[in-house]
C-alpha cells in the first residue's frame, strides 16, 4: 500500500475528473482512461487468494477477495469475491480442498473485516 495520492482519469461522461486514492488502493492502470464514465471509477485493493493443488486437477484457484470501492457510485468500499472450484475429486482429496476452503473463509473474513473498519477512514 502507498500514500494517499491523486489521480485524473478521463472519462466518457464527464471529461476530466480528479480524485484521490486511498493509501490502500493499488492505483487504475487497469481502467481504460478515456474509456470509462465516472461511476466505473474504482479503488481496488490488493488481491487475496486461496489456492490447492490436487491430484485430479493439479493446481486449482479457489478464491481471489478483494476490497473495492466506486466513489462516485458507492457510499462505502465493497467485496468484492470470486469462487473458482468445479470437478470431481477423489475422496481424499475433498478433505484436503475441505481445509484449505476454511483458510481462504477466514481470509475472506479480514478482508471483509477491513472493509468494514475503513468506513471509518470515510466519515
Amino acid at each position: 500500500m502507498s500514500a494517499p495520492r491523486t489521480v485524473t482519469l478521463n472519462t466518457m461522461d464527464h471529461g476530466p475528473v480528479t480524485f484521490d486514492c486511498p493509501a490502500w488502493c493499488i492505483g487504475h492502470g487497469w481502467q481504460p482512461d478515456g474509456q470509462i464514465g465516472r461511476n466505473d471509477i474504482a479503488h481496488n485493493s490488493v488481491r487475496v487468494k486461496a489456492a490447492a493443488d490436487t491430484y485430479s486437477h493439479g493446481f486449482q484457484s479457489l478464491m481471489r477477495v478483494w476490497i473495492t470501492w466506486a466513489p462516485f457510485a458507492e457510499l462505502v468500499p465493497r467485496v468484492s469475491v470470486v469462487l473458482d472450484l468445479h470437478g470431481d475429486f477423489e475422496a481424499e482429496e475433498v478433505s484436503h480442498l475441505a481445509g484449505v476452503l476454511r483458510t481462504a473463509a477466514g481470509r475472506m473474513e479480514k478482508v471483509a473485516a477491513e472493509a468494514i473498519r475503513l468506513r471509518g477512514d470515510l466519515a
